[in-house]
């Protein structure tokens, strides 16, 4: 077995052995156990003692006490979702993390160790694939026991017994470091807008933080590669070794290439990182549930004219003015512009300043440049000169083209932006004339490729801690893993969301009853029995069929409940069905009758081979269950 410690993802290999003959962890009969352990030093985070109003229906009185609160709610939402016998520690604090007024780091989540090559206790079945690395909760998991028994401070990794042995620290062999920001809402950090920490989901205009902490977790749980997005290494075994594949990127597919991840050589993967709308998840169960999960519309520019450069166009829509609908709307495309002013309108086509050829762009679509001021400055002069849909041009390289920010009630025209790359060559086409229509794409689903495969999020350039390991965030309805925390996302990572199918694929089966056994193929899914016991051969476990001879008769009431007899023939009328019974009569003399091995009747009763029975129980007498009377054969 091989075990890695994680640091920012890329960490030397260490080879540690760990042994199976470890006792199995207590089956927890509930689904799986999340705990978060407070790294926190006295008075901060959520040691913070400042008194605050409970709010949410989060009842802690202190802020330190309301952040722990609502880690627990996300942790337990998790813990009824998933299945492990095994304890899963988040290792969870608050720190000061990088922000500024218009902009935060909310938070970060990952697994703290990988594994491969890992075994089990059965009937855990271990690792799906062999050189392949696991998140540690996900290989605990399927190894049936606490893989990790090296605790190691968190501070510097020195192997340690107790927190005293790590001044400044804690001893810990945690599964998940969190860690998130204490700043949140503090001047110069996002200014005005902090974590929202009741557990409702009321958060208004602030941020919900168990949303946030649900979508965290979910990566320390095993929704992340670890391959490097930036040369395309793999992280090796033993030092200097071959880089493993991990159980994520097996599920990654190219549809460029044909290849997943695991297939690909270091720089086919660089290359695939930033082969946006192309990289897609081939998991059965995700790909399975897109169709009752993933809305068909897909936000599209249509080219008509001229032919050079008739197709479509990927656009990202704004967060601002009505939505793209399956009405499309057509026009001319119009560069607008506008005065070149110093400082606050630097080009004739940024649209920063009132239109100067209003004229021409009334009833049509403008076409402006990013740049220089906000986009709802932008739109708004088109939509003052009469325009009825503007397209934004970026002015820097990256895809798929990101969405339009900003608020402005008084809007009341769409607006995408497009590529710098798409916006050059529509504009190089301006002169003899651009007809275009913006709507939705009916015949695709918002966040699927025409195959029905979920895609995956693979922006250029390259974006650190977003890229691959999230959905594509043209994805809708929204989901929990999409690289931005969208305000209308639930506290669930089931029904309308594909995280949990994500999970499922990587390998955290359903196993209700926490035996180790897959729900699929457990014949007592509710019920354990590692055994598999079958007495009838029915595919229905002992431990819960009703009708374990499967001859008709419940158990409750079946004189023989292993061992079929439909007729219940019991001759000795001990309760024991002759088919059953090693004890079966005839007596053979007096004797037989008088000692416990026979049962004694309540009344006269004829054998074949002696007459009248030898022996019966007097009802109501003192004598009362010995043989009271011995007849004929004295």
């Amino acid at each position: 077995m091989r075990r890695t410690m994680l640091k920012t993802l890329v960490a030397p290999a260490a080879l540690a052995v760990v042994s199976l003959l470890l006792a199995p962890a207590a089956p927890a009969f509930a689904n799986a156990t999340l705990t978060i352990v407070n790294a926190n030093a006295a008075g901060v985070g959520f040691n913070d003692p400042t008194v605050v109003a409970p709010i949410g229906g989060n009842p802690g009185t202190t802020l330190g006490q309301q952040r722990l609160i609502a880690f627990q709610a996300a942790a337990d939402i998790w813990g009824a979702t998933l299945d492990s016998n095994v304890q899963i520690q988040l290792v969870s604090s608050f720190e000061a993390l990088s922000c500024n007024a218009g902009s935060a780091t909310l938070g970060s989540a990952g697994t703290r160790f990988i594994f491969a090559n890992f075994g089990s206790i059965a009937p855990y079945p271990g690792a799906q694939f062999t050189q392949t690395w696991y998140s540690q909760a996900l290989a605990n998991k399927r190894a049936g026991a606490q893989l990790n028994t090296a605790p190691a401070c968190l501070n510097n990794g020195a192997a340690c017994a107790t927190n005293a042995d790590c001044p400044g620290s804690i001893c810990t062999n945690g599964d998940i470091r969190a860690r998130f920001n204490v700043n949140l809402g503090n001047a110069n950090c996002l200014t005005g807008i902090g974590w929202y920490l009741g557990l409702d989901n009321n958060h208004g205009t602030q941020i919900d933080l168990v949303t946030v902490l649900l979508h965290e977790f979910g990566h320390g749980l095993g929704f992340q590669q670890f391959a490097s997005l930036t040369n395309g290494s793999q992280i090796p075994a033993i030092p200097g070794g071959p880089g493993l594949t991990d159980v994520y990127g097996r599920n990654l597919l190219d549809t460029s290439t044909s290849k997943t991840w695991d297939q690909m050589t270091n720089a086919e993967r660089v290359t695939s990182a930033i082969n946006s709308r192309r990289v897609v998840w081939q998991g059965g169960t995700v790909t399975t549930e897109v169709p009752s999960v993933l809305a068909f519309g897909v936000p599209n520019l249509r080219v008509n004219s001229p032919g050079v450069i008739v197709g479509n166009y990927s656009v990202g829509e704004a967060s601002f003015g009505p939505l793209l609908t399956a009405v499309p709307i057509s026009g001319n495309l119009v560069q607008a512009l506008d005065p070149i002013i110093a400082g606050t309108s630097p080009t004739a086509f940024d649209a920063c300043s009132p239109l100067t050829n209003a004229a021409d762009v009334a009833g049509n679509i403008a076409l402006v440049d990013r740049g220089t001021c906000g986009f709802i400055v932008k739109v708004k002069n088109a939509q003052n000169a009469g325009a009825i849909a503007v397209v934004v041009a970026d002015n820097a390289a990256g895809s798929p083209p990101a969405g339009l920010g900003g608020a402005d009630p008084t809007i009341v025209i769409p607006s995408v932006r497009i590529t710098l790359p798409d916006g050059n060559t529509i504009k190089a086409q301006l002169g003899v004339g651009v007809n275009v229509s913006l709507s939705l794409d009916t015949t695709l689903r918002a966040g699927a490729d025409g195959s029905g495969r979920a895609q995956m999020n693979a922006p250029n350039p390259v974006v650190g801690g977003s890229s691959i390991s999230h959905w594509d965030p043209i994805t809708f309805p929204n989901q929990l893993m999409e690289p931005a925390i969208n305000g209308d996302l639930t506290h669930q990572v089931t029904g309308v969301d594909l995280t949990l199918a994500v999970m499922r694929d990587i390998g955290w089966f359903a196993d209700a009853d926490v035996e180790g056994i897959a729900d699929a193929d457990d014949n007592c899914p509710d019920d354990a029995n590692a055994d598999q016991a079958d007495n009838d051969h029915d595919n229905l476990g002992d431990v819960c069929d009703p009708d374990d001879d499967n001859d008709g008769v419940l158990d409750g009431a079946d004189n023989c409940p292993v061992t079929a007899n439909a007729n219940q023939l019991d001759f000795d009328r001990d309760h024991i069905g002759d088919a059953c019974d090693p004890r079966t009569g005839p007596p053979v003399d007096k004797n037989q009758c008088k000692d416990t091995s026979w049962m004694r009747f309540d009344d006269p009763y004829r054998f074949p081979n002696q007459g009248q029975c030898v022996c019966f129980v007097e009802t109501g007498g003192a004598v009362g269950g010995k043989c009271a009377v011995i007849k004929n054969n004295e």
